[in-house]
């Protein structure tokens, strides 16, 4: 190929990629006090120098100052550009307001909806720099969803600070996003804003304290004359105010049940579209479930009814957790192999799943309807095949002469250089294993104990640990020891035959969950050394794959 020809087919390219450019808008906060301000990022994924019109948001806003920024990566050979524009937006009144569509290159963003309320009439300036916290509820049940809401507020100069993390005994956080910087109004008085939201979930029923909220940092101090970098700075230390909160215990019909606490639950199952199926041959059933407030450790395993005339191995699992900037979203998707035995309509139950409406407060049921596939009969081989005569041309032809002397055809001779080929690469890969398995041999037996030690999870402070505690080793230990993926504890008692370590379970469940006042008192180290903690009907393990798909 020609160099002008080469030419012109990237510049052909590039005008294809160019005319299908990909233009998003976003703002870091939908729902804002009158007073504050947002930020709105427009993303293009191409490199421009074209520039969004926003003229346009000057009826609705005070339109600030405005960035641009480009980025070019190259992964693999493949290379992706973007242009993003921020721009900082002031709202001019009170009410439902659309940031309207603005074009880049010939495409459009889509339209936003931007809520402003009245100010909190109880929002109150408190210096120049003090710490806010709030939360989305005062009640909650165990393991529910609880946002929070911190901001840093100041109106002096900060030079650094760190900011520290919500914490209380029993409390599991995370953050949500990464943080939102704003300005708004105290009292008249301009605040700057560093806002920060987290998902929280409460662990024990009762009352729960938050510990406070602590900033330490720098602010410039103008007491003496300095200047650029080596200007001074006076340590800053505030402390929040005590948050508490009241946590429920589980509701009673959902003790011996998987306990679902999140806004919206979808389950949803596909089949692979390797259609006609057929008899003897692996159909991929997938079952994906998403929980919005929910984390992925809490989402239950499926206990899936068995399917007559057809056998079902699990595949794999994924799980995973996201932000959509206000809240949490967990999903998990499963993988199982069905293999139909026979012929004809292949009929899947119903499959429903009870949750818990954290917003209605009701209980409801996700459900997979039942499924019928049409399943035709597999291959079929036909014929004796001793009775198949290998050499047809003998039979018709017995007066062919035979010569005494050897022949030797070329695919033969192709075929003797190949099996000696393959004999010499068998041979080095057995000596390749060979010297693997002496190194390996050689080690020393303490370096490998050692190793194994390490890795290990001890219960040796176990009888003295908060029943949290005790929990999550008892799920690491459990799941080190008998290679499962224990996400509760219901999952190691159902294991459990009758006995001592079943009721110490039960009490221990009894104490995070079912508001004890008292923790029972329990030798967890000598149940485990007596063996006590074996599953009464070993399972197939998780993460087995797929056994013996074909066998018979």
């Amino acid at each position: 190929m020609s160099l002008s020809k080469y030419i012109l087919m990237i510049w052909v390219l590039w005008l294809s990629s160019a005319a299908h450019a990909e233009i998003k808008a976003s703002v870091d906060r939908n729902s804002i006090y009158l007073g504050e301000s947002l930020t709105l990022t427009i993303k293009s994924d191409q490199n421009t120098n074209s520039q969004p019109d926003f003229t346009l948001l000057d009826a609705v806003f005070h339109v600030g100052q405005t960035g641009k920024s480009s980025s070019t990566q190259i992964i693999n050979g493949q290379v992706n550009t973007e242009t993003a524009w921020q721009v900082l937006l002031v709202p001019k009144s009170i009410g439902q307001h659309i940031i309207p569509p603005l074009e880049v290159d010939g495409e459009q963003t889509e339209v936003i909806k931007i809520e402003v309320k009245k100010p909190d009439p109880k929002a109150q300036a408190k210096g120049d720099i003090f710490i806010e916290i709030e939360s989305n509820k005062k009640t909650a049940y165990v393991q529910e969803e609880i946002l929070l809401t911190v901001r840093l507020l100041y109106a002096i100069n900060l030079k650094n600070g760190t900011l520290t993390e919500p914490e209380a005994e029993g409390l599991i956080t995370q953050h949500i996003n990464k943080g939102a910087n704003y300005t708004t109004q105290r009292d008249g008085k301009t605040y700057q804003v560093l806002e920060r939201k987290y998902a929280m979930y409460a662990e024990n029923s009762g009352t729960l304290t938050l510990n406070p909220i602590i900033f330490e940092g720098e602010v410039t101090d103008n007491s003496r004359q300095s200047f650029g970098m080596f200007q001074r700075g006076r340590p800053v230390r505030k402390i929040s105010e005590m948050l508490e909160l009241e946590i429920k215990q589980i509701p009673q019909d959902f003790v011996d049940q998987a306990w679902i606490p999140a806004k919206q639950v979808v389950i949803q199952q596909s089949w692979s579209q390797n259609k006609p199926y057929k008899v003897g041959e692996p159909i991929t059933r997938t079952i994906n479930l998403t929980a919005t407030g929910l984390t992925e450790t809490q989402l239950p395993d499926f206990d899936l009814q068995d399917i007559a005339g057809a056998k079902t191995y699990q595949d794999k699992t994924e799980t995973m957790t996201r932000s959509d900037g206000q809240q949490l979203i967990a999903t998990k998707v499963i993988k199982y192999a069905v293999i139909p035995t026979s012929e004809g309509q292949l009929e899947i139950p119903a499959f429903t799943l009870p949750w818990f409406d954290t917003q209605s407060q009701t209980t409801r049921t996700a459900t997979i309807p039942a499924t019928s596939l049409a399943i035709e009969a597999g291959a079929v081989v036909t014929g004796n095949p001793q009775s198949i005569d290998f050499n047809p041309v003998a039979a018709t032809e017995p007066d062919v002469e035979i010569s005494a002397e050897p022949i030797i055809s070329p695919t033969a001779a192709n075929s003797h250089w190949w099996r000696t080929l393959t004999f010499g690469f068998a041979a080095l890969w057995v000596l390749t294993l060979l010297l693997f398995w002496l190194k390996v041999k050689g080690r020393p037996p303490a370096a490998k104990a050692q190793e194994q030690q390490l890795n290990r999870v001890s219960t040796k402070n176990l009888n003295q640990a908060a029943p949290a505690q005790v929990q999550a080793t008892l799920l690491a230990w459990w799941n080190q020891e008998h290679g499962q993926r224990a996400t509760n504890l219901g999952q190691i008692r159902d294991q459990l035959a009758a006995g001592q370590a079943r009721e110490a379970v039960s009490a221990l469940q009894d104490t995070l969950y079912g508001g004890a006042k008292s923790a029972t008192a329990i030798d967890w180290q000598q149940l485990i050394k007596q063996g006590a903690f074996k599953p009464a009907n070993p399972k197939v393990e998780l993460n087995a794959g797929l056994p013996e798909l074909y066998s018979s």
